[in-house]
């Protein structure tokens, strides 16, 4: 069965180019005008990832996202963000929003293959045994992709998920930006602007463990269990 990619986007020209691409790529491209559309189609069924332009009639990208990530069969689903908006602040909101990477209008087709190629690597399920790791009633199961809390499931984002499972193979180690932007191989567009707003996130949905991920100023993070 091919890989799925939704592409929501609102801009006839770019989303059929888009389409065409990845189709060539050996993707299975489907196409939504508008996040109504969009919603329709995820009630029918998850693709296996979302090009999302941040700015859509009606209901916005970003709107769009936030409802996504509150939905049990789509907090996981990886979202790459499409944007004509470049600055950082841009990139923060639909980072904070919960998508993974995000690419700024004009891109290139190369890079955009490059970019979905990257986020489905991270997001597939590792052919390795089963790892798992643990701290105080919070439980990462690596191969399953599947993170808990006494017992209890925490919707995480692919870059939320692999961030957890790096602190909690170094606990008490201090991880610089560097290294975790690397660690996730995005050092080429995570500033540390956009990795905290990922940690931030993250530490949301720890709830009272979200202290656990210290900030060590002008360095990067710690995560040490209570």
């Amino acid at each position: 069965m091919k890989t799925s990619v939704l592409i929501v986007d609102d801009d006839a020209d770019i989303s059929r180019l888009v389409q065409t691409s990845l189709s060539a790529a050996g993707y299975e491209a489907c196409r939504a005008k508008s996040a109504d559309e969009a919603v329709a189609f995820l009630r029918r069924r998850t693709p296996d990832l979302l090009l999302l332009d941040i700015e859509l009639p009606g209901i916005s990208g970003l709107k769009l996202l936030e409802m996504l990530r509150q939905q049990p069969e789509t907090a996981g689903l990886p979202v790459i963000m499409l944007t004509v908006l470049g600055d950082e602040s841009q990139r923060v909101r639909g980072l904070k929003a919960g998508a993974d990477d995000y690419l700024v209008k004009p891109f290139s087709m190369k890079e955009l293959l490059a970019r979905v190629e990257a986020l489905l690597r991270r997001s597939r399920v590792a052919a390795a045994p089963a790892s798992v790791v643990e701290a105080e009633g919070l439980r990462l199961d690596v191969d399953r992709r599947l993170c808990t809390i006494q017992g209890e499931p925490v919707a995480l984002t692919p870059i939320e998920f692999d961030l957890l499972g790096l602190f909690l193979r170094r606990q008490g180690y201090v991880l610089t930006y560097e290294t975790l932007s690397e660690s996730l191989r995005r050092a080429d567009v995570m500033t540390s602007g956009t990795l905290y707003a990922h940690i931030k996130n993250l530490r949301s949905k720890l709830g009272r463990r979200g202290v656990w991920i210290e900030t060590v100023h002008g360095i990067g993070y710690r995560f040490q269990a209570a």
